[in-house]
């Protein structure tokens, strides 16, 4: 791929079509931040990316890659925390913001059932939903989908008619 322009607008869902090793998980990783462009730049809104420190961008953009691994006995509830990773530091630990940010992200995707339980020991489509909300929790203006499943699709989709975010958010699909 050479000379992508490529703005996904607010609210909606973007999708990258698109046959086999055309470039499109590669292109998403580089908007991620995975990897570098051979040559132009990655700009998120008008800021160089690859320039931005990487929690400025975590706090803007999250990413779903085509295969996550889940380090083994982490509970859901572990692993949507660390969607809240972007905004703790020094000065700012786990926070009820943070509480409640997670919860939230747990009811919407419908994991707060199993959150006590091991991400290793759930179907495919649960830990998929998982993950999702590991993404809502982390309230990034776009989350960056890398071949997401037709199931997730329509989780996304129903999740997003009922979130109650001030601002809706961008999804960039690949399939």
């Amino acid at each position: 791929m050479t000379d992508i322009n490529l703005t996904i607008p607010t609210g909606k869902m973007t999708v990258l079509a698109g046959a086999n090793g055309s470039g499109k998980s590669t292109l998403l990783s580089t908007i991620a931040r995975m990897l570098k462009p051979l040559g132009g730049c990655v700009r998120l809104d008008g800021q160089a990316i690859h320039q931005m420190p990487t929690k400025t961008v975590s706090r803007q953009l999250g990413i779903l890659p085509q295969s996550p691994l889940t380090p083994e006995g982490l509970t859901v509830f572990e692993l949507v925390s660390r969607g809240r990773y972007p905004w703790q530091g020094l000065m700012r630990q786990w926070s009820e913001a943070d509480e409640l940010a997670v919860e939230e992200a747990l009811r919407l995707t419908g994991t707060a059932e199993f959150a006590h339980l091991p991400v290793d020991s759930l179907s495919g489509g649960q830990r998929q939903r998982c993950w999702i909300a590991m993404a809502l929790a982390q309230q990034t203006a776009t989350i960056l989908l890398d071949e997401p499943t037709p199931g997730s699709i329509c989780a996304i989709r129903s999740i997003s008619l009922s979130c109650s975010r001030p601002s809706p958010a961008n999804m960039a699909a690949r399939w």
